[in-house]
């Protein structure tokens, strides 16, 4: 196996764990207590028919329609909306929550070479897209230890002390999003709400099959190793 960032750290210029430390160091975390009130929001405006927000689903977000109904059906929601962008929603957020801004803009402090991230994915689960405990500025040098390309050991290390991080700044939140997603009446509600989309002769099966698949993956809870 040839590892282009094992052969860039044998030569000597930064070990890997200098690369990691730098990388966790540098991440940008919404403040505690303001993620606290904005994740409070959220739960309100997912149970009150309130817009939220969710990632595309399938090829060029062809297939969010599905996740749209499928959460009208199961939290009685008609306002999920795609985000525009794909990260719109939680930038916006993240600017607000940190004062940090990407882009020149009044009152916020500029950030330059930084990226928005999913710490723990499911961007398509309303309660995880745009939850502040969810969300980072990290530097866009670590982003091929991130996206949804990046494999290997030294990923899954970097991930692992990543989530491990944000679980020690938001642990409260993250277990209130499993105790929610964990509960026995909400996954049967999310069981019969699929079988209902299910037996719907309006969609293909195949894109029922995909479906279901997501949501699994969505619904999954956080757990993390320690």
């Amino acid at each position: 196996m040839r590892d282009s960032y094992l052969r860039f750290f044998s030569q000597g210029y930064i070990t890997k764990d200098q690369f990691f430390e730098f990388g966790l160091k540098e991440t940008i975390y919404s403040p505690y207590e303001k993620a606290q009130k904005e994740w409070s929001d959220l739960k309100e405006n997912i149970l009150n028919n309130q817009p939220v927000f969710i990632r595309g689903f399938g090829r060029d977000a062809n297939g969010t329609h599905l996740f749209q109904e499928f959460y009208k059906v199961f939290l009685g929601n008609e306002n999920i909306k795609k985000d525009p962008t794909n990260n719109d929603e939680p930038s916006k957020l993240l600017r607000n929550l940190t004062g940090y801004s990407k882009s020149e803009s009044n009152g916020f402090k500029q950030l330059r070479n930084y990226q928005v991230s999913h710490i723990f994915g499911r961007t398509k689960n309303v309660y995880a897209f745009t939850a502040p405990w969810n969300i980072v500025y990290m530097p866009k040098i670590l982003d091929p230890l991130t996206g949804h390309e990046a494999k290997g050991e030294m990923v899954d290390e970097f991930t692992h002390l990543f989530q491990k991080q944000a679980y020690k700044k938001f642990g409260r939140l993250i277990d209130d999003f499993n105790d929610i997603i964990s509960n026995a009446s909400f996954k049967e509600r999310l069981i019969n709400s699929l079988n209902e989309i299910s037996s719907d002769s309006s969609f293909e099966s195949k894109d029922v099959d995909k479906l279901l698949k997501a949501v699994n993956k969505e619904f999954e809870p956080i757990d993390i190793d320690f």
